[in-house]
């Protein structure tokens, strides 16, 4: 038989109490929740309705049957007893279906206040908004950084690894950083316009291994979908218009050929390969898109340039009579694209006989007669959208000439 003394019952009697209050404690922890920012901050598990709206606390559970609603201004949920009350607006809605009832909710007083004051306040010096947003540059000392300094190095000072330095800016000009970087560079823009113009140099023909056509390449990715880019861009708007080329011996300019579109009418003849006439149609796409050089493109005849490259003969020229559509519409025909709807074309549409007539066939008047030509001889669904593209945008109807049948 086990003894035990009296001090040893004590101790067991004293060690035994916390076990009985905690005990005591528990039914009635169970009926409430505390909350576990502030301890003393405890309410009961089961929501106690009232004949007034009271919020309805995390983590409680609902009585069935109470009016419950949901507080638009502040998002709280609250409830009462659902018993009708005098002041209840609810009650004019009486006898009407429920999928019907509406309860228009006043707002609280200050609630316009509190809206104007959450519009923030724009300081005086701050700085303009960038659509763009911010153009991260990549990490130091990556491969990508490496290989475009050599490039534009090699571009500049027409080094012996050129060709392997438009080869990387092919590559890299579709990212947008390296996109803004090429075009800041002013040397390395003008160049690359030369190359695109076909104007190399003695060692470095542009239409040997398609440089040219690298060249326009590189332009069209760097400015596509860039309007940091764009703004860069126009900063060299000169050299854009009427760039310093070097003359390569097979090249011979008359008096005025050295601006853009006068050294790219005198090489169209010469033009052979579909892909880099529409390489380059492209990049004078995305140049259109700098105020001051669309300005001189429509006052040089521009637009009478791309109707010569529209008009070139043969299947394989399709794709270039396509990217010319994609041009006209996306600077001129399209607003939702960002073409300034009624810059061109201007005045009347030309006679069948005059679109027929050498010297006139160019004119701004007989692009619809051209573009309806080849819709139904091509039978292209592209080219009759085009046509009725460019017909609603012709300015004016009454002063139309009369379409004729071809």
């Amino acid at each position: 038989m086990v003894r035990i003394s009296k001090h040893g019952l004590l101790t067991l009697a004293w060690l035994y109490v916390p076990f009985l209050a905690r005990a005591e404690a528990l039914p009635a922890q169970k009926d409430l929740i505390c909350s576990n920012t502030d301890p003393k901050d405890c309410y009961p598990r089961i929501f106690v309705p009232t004949e007034n709206f009271q919020n309805i606390r995390e983590g409680q559970d609902i009585p069935p049957g109470l009016h419950v609603r949901l507080n638009i201004f502040s998002g709280q949920k609250e409830a009462r007893l659902n018993i009708p009350m005098a002041e209840d607006e609810s009650s004019h809605l009486e006898g009407l279906p429920t999928e019907q009832a509406v309860v228009v909710v006043d707002p609280p007083a200050n609630v316009e206040e509190e809206l104007e004051a959450e519009q923030p306040v724009i300081p005086p010096n701050a700085p303009a908004f960038e659509s763009a947003g911010k153009i991260v540059p990549p990490p130091p000392g990556g491969d990508d950084m490496s290989s475009f300094s050599k490039a534009m190095v090699m571009i500049q000072m027409e080094g012996r690894f050129f060709d392997n330095g438009l080869d990387d800016l092919i590559e890299l000009s579709h990212d947008i950083y390296y996109g803004v970087e090429i075009v800041k560079d002013g040397p390395v823009l003008e160049k690359l316009i030369c190359f695109l113009l076909g104007s190399g140099s003695e060692h470095l023909k542009a239409k040997d291994k398609e440089r040219d056509h690298k060249a326009a390449m590189i332009i069209s990715s760097a400015l596509q979908n860039n309007p940091t880019a764009l703004k860069e861009a126009e900063n060299f708007s000169n050299s854009l218009i009427k760039p310093i080329c070097r003359v390569d011996g097979s090249e011979k300019l008359k008096a005025g050929q050295s601006e853009f579109v006068a050294r790219l009418r005198s090489k169209l003849g010469s033009e052979k390969d579909p892909a880099t006439l529409k390489a380059k149609i492209s990049a004078i796409s995305n140049l259109l898109k700098i105020p001051k050089f669309q300005a001189y493109f429509l006052q040089k005849q521009g637009m009478e340039l791309l109707l010569a490259m529209f008009l070139k003969k043969g299947e394989k020229w399709d794709v270039v009579k396509k990217k010319v559509s994609q041009l006209v519409t996306d600077n001129f025909l399209d607003e939702s694209l960002g073409a300034e709807v009624g810059v061109w074309p201007e005045g009347a549409r030309s006679e069948t006989k005059t679109c027929q007539t050498r010297g006139k066939m160019l004119g701004d008047g007989c692009w619809e007669h051209h573009v309806q030509s080849y819709a139904k001889e091509s039978g292209s669904s592209w080219a009759d959208e085009f046509y009725v593209a460019l017909k609603q945008a012709r300015n004016g109807s009454s002063d139309q000439a009369p379409e004729k049948e071809l």
